[in-house]
């Protein structure tokens, strides 16, 4: 007990030197860099305070009611380019607040908490709480979708998780710091917490924002730097340093978590009127050897759990590739207007696999998709982890792959059991330059070993794209098939890699 509180007094200590409210010194990523190598051999304890109970008391509805007033936004009265502003810190689920700092040219100032920022709506505080409570968030406004309108561009809220938006797009996929043990077989998963967060004041003129964040968990400590550009695609460059503090069972690199309920590759059996309801429908990887794999996303009443090996990938991400409101007619949610998320690494995805985890739901509340890069070895101990890679979060992109993609995937049941007939529709990218007459070969296997039969390309003249149908089988038994198919022309691949688990 003695010796955890000397290592919470020094930590103490370290942050007052390091991160005091004014001081000479530039700020930066080298900065916290050491503060979290130096905290790193201590023992995990949290240095943000537990809120009062008035405030984890919070529901869900209450605070919603509490709104930042826009005349406290940060950088408003100077008009900046990017602006910020504030979550009020309560709820079941935030017990503790982040400390939020601003950074000038010279001088770092924490940013105080203040009950007359905000509008409490019906709710009544019974006291005035001090101004070291802090907040629970934040989100970056500039204008995205008009010059003279400043949108909301960017949140960092609860955990590590943070989400941002492209020009003519509304939330949906969130992405987190880091993952730990979240597909590790008998292991717990834990949250690592944003518990401190440095903005960067922006320049009259600038076209991107700087976020620093420190990272904390029982297993891990942190430095991040995050680098904003808005636009019409809106980019995320990420910079980050990890000291694990124990070994660990597994790590997540680059995480992101969605949500799919059904789509047109599931029956609706949900009495639910919409065609198809979900933040994102597949997995788009492009693989170390050049090879581009499509991964659709499927409802299924048990864990789905996909592990892709490679070694340096060139890129992953989970997309929302179908863009067309007559598939989802949801005039609330549009979830035709979700962002599609790309990640593009530079430093630490060397040996590993991409980690892709759904859980069935039984409605469209819960983030039940999880993806992520893990490498093969358990992190080493206290040992520097440099991670560096770009987050694209777009609507569409044309090298996003560059080759024909696959546009749709249909299964049909069978009143036979074991039995399934499988449609997709390629469309795009090389595609069209096969002339008139030239039909492409489907390239259909099945690593598990499920019958491949009845094989059929056909041109599908309503909406210019190929069909790919064939009848896949197998024994009787539960067991889940792996089935992979690709257009090619003259044994070269014209398409993207369909790749598909079957559960039958």
């Amino acid at each position: 007990m003695k010796t955890h509180l000397v290592f919470g007094l020094l930590t103490l200590v370290l942050l007052i030197i390091v991160i005091g409210s004014r001081r000479e010194e530039a700020f930066g990523y080298d900065t916290l860099v050491e503060l979290a190598q130096d905290m790193a051999s201590e023992g995990y304890l949290s240095t943000t305070p537990v809120l009062p109970k008035e405030l984890r008391d919070l529901n869900y509805d209450q605070l919603r009611d509490i709104r930042w007033k826009d005349q406290f936004t940060l950088w408003r009265r100077e008009g900046l380019p990017f602006q910020a502003r504030f979550f009020h810190p309560g709820g079941e689920h935030l017990d503790r607040s982040v400390e939020i700092y601003e950074i000038t040219d010279n001088t770092i100032d924490r940013l105080r908490y203040s009950p007359d920022f905000f509008d409490y709506g019906k709710n009544a505080l019974p006291r005035r709480l001090p101004d070291t409570i802090g907040y629970a968030g934040f989100r970056i406004h500039h204008p995205l979708n008009k010059p003279d309108v400043l949108d909301e561009v960017a949140v960092f809220q609860g955990a590590s998780y943070f989400r941002a938006l492209a020009k003519g797009l509304h939330y949906g996929i969130s992405a987190r710091g880091l993952a730990i043990n979240t597909s590790a077989e008998g292991k717990k998963e834990e949250f690592p917490v944003f518990t401190k967060f440095w903005l960067r004041r922006p320049a009259p003129y600038d076209k991107e924002f700087t976020v620093y964040a420190l990272l904390e968990g029982q297993s891990v400590i942190g430095a991040y730097q995050f680098t904003i550009r808005p636009g019409d695609e809106t980019s995320i460059h990420v910079v980050a340093t990890l000291f694990f503090r124990k070994e660990t069972a597994q790590a997540g690199f680059a995480p992101l978590t969605t949500m799919f309920w059904f789509g047109e590759n599931t029956s609706n059996t949900f009495g639910d009127f919409r065609p198809e309801v979900h933040d994102s429908d597949g997995l788009l990887m492009h693989r170390s050897n050049g090879e581009w794999v499509w991964h659709p996303l499927a409802w299924s009443k048990q864990l789905q759990f996909n592990a892709f090996t490679d070694s340096h990938p060139k890129g992953f991400g989970l997309m929302q590739r179908d863009r067309d409101f007559n598939h989802y007619q949801d005039l609330e949610a549009h979830y035709h207007l979700r962002p599609s998320v790309w990640i593009q690494p530079v430093a630490g995805f060397d040996e590993g696999a991409i980690h892709l985890i759904q859980l069935p739901t039984k409605n469209e509340f819960m983030d039940n998709v999880v993806a992520f890069w893990s490498p093969t070895a358990p992190p080493p101990v206290l040992t520097p982890i440099r991670l560096e890679y770009t987050m694209r979060w777009l609507t569409e992109a044309a090298d996003l792959p560059p080759v024909g993609r696959a546009i749709s995937t249909r299964v049909d049941d069978q009143d036979k059991p074991y039995y399934r007939h499988f449609f997709i529709e390629f469309s795009g990218g090389t595609l069209g330059q096969l002339k008139p007459g030239e039909v492409p070969m489907a390239d259909i296997t099945s690593p598990t070993n499920a019958t491949i039969s009845d094989a059929r390309v056909e041109w599908n003249d309503f909406n210019s794209s190929w069909r790919v149908s064939f009848y896949a089988s197998t024994p009787e038994n539960r067991k889940p098939h792996e089935l992979m198919c690709r257009l090619t022309w003259n044994g070269a691949p014209l398409t993207e890699t369909w790749s598909y688990t079957w559960m039958p």
